[in-house]
């Protein structure tokens, strides 16, 4: 199995590379993020692969972050999620940005993803919260994000008025702790949650 490849870039597209190591050039599905990245024509790269295995084919998927290998691996782990549509996650959201959403119950915002409608949305969510929550070492604080407190609302709001994406609110939002809003208003919690930005 295939676990990483170093070489020289050969061709680039928005959806692959081909990189060419010890004379044979190996064709990588990427993410148009990933290809943002990728040097020029003829310079070294090196990715990490994650070597898809069927019946009537061999796929190899490249990444320039382990991050992002990870939360793309996640991806395929749930039903209905195929390469195609993980890896077009990967080029709308950055891995930070849609952990963060997905944490944050944001269906209609994976719902922008390529292939994910509102029912396969819910079921993304449903199968990776915990796990992600769990990795991503939340412990209680996630329930911050529950869409029933209303100030937690404004707050993303005001935040996103300020030019913050969903990932960074996101992220900013799950260090603060429940007790530490439990008698704040909607401004005192704005003010913490931008030290945390």
């Amino acid at each position: 199995m295939i676990a990483r490849i170093a070489g020289k870039v050969l061709r680039k597209s928005p959806s692959s590379v081909i990189v060419q190591t010890g004379g044979i050039g190996f064709e990588v599905l990427i993410s148009a993020r990933t290809f943002e990245k990728i040097p020029q024509v003829g310079s070294g790269i090196e990715l990490d692969i994650h070597t898809l295995v069927r019946e009537d084919e061999i796929r190899l998927i490249g990444f320039l972050d382990q991050e992002d290998k990870e939360l793309f691996l996640k991806l395929i782990s749930v039903s209905g999620i195929s390469v195609k549509i993980a890896l077009s996650a990967l080029s709308i959201y950055d891995s930070p940005g849609l952990t963060g959403m997905i944490l944050g119950r944001e269906t209609d915002l994976i719902r922008r993803i390529p292939g994910i409608g509102k029912k396969l949305a819910e079921r993304v969510i449903l199968e990776l919260y915990d796990r992600l929550k769990e990795e991503e070492g939340y412990g209680g604080r996630m329930e911050v994000f529950m869409p029933g407190d209303e100030r937690i609302n404004e707050v993303k709001q005001a935040l996103n008025t300020l030019g913050y994406n969903t990932g960074e609110i996101n992220r900013a939002i799950s260090k603060i702790s429940i007790d530490e809003i439990a008698d704040k208003k909607v401004e005192d919690i704005l003010k913490i949650v931008l030290r945390e930005v």
